[in-house]
């Protein structure tokens, strides 16, 4: 089981938990979720991502990534919480808490 704050992210059930309440991620969210969990704290480029979760043989855009990025967002943060995938401006992604 990966774990970061209170997301909870367990590979072999394919189950996540933010604050004990089970989310419901689609296939990719579920594995952009556990690449940026595997890595805490490092800032990964669009194309490190692209890479890590669709295959480095993927012809998909770059900004494919946002569209992925921002509903794994709407799918784990609630109105209280803390969002804790920073935008790292001209640089990428990070999962890390300000």
């Amino acid at each position: 089981t990966l774990a970061f704050g209170d997301l909870e992210l367990d590979p072999a059930s394919l189950r996540v938990r933010r604050g004990g309440e089970a989310l419901h991620l689609g296939p990719t969210e579920f594995r952009l979720l556990r690449y940026f969990m595997e890595r805490p704290g490092r800032v990964l480029s669009r194309q490190q991502i692209l890479d890590g979760v669709w295959g480095m043989d993927s012809d998909i855009d770059e900004r494919t990534v946002d569209v992925h990025i921002r509903r794994l967002r709407k799918a784990i943060n609630r109105p209280q919480d803390v969002d804790p995938i920073r935008t790292v401006r001209a640089a990428g992604y990070s999962m890390d808490v300000d």
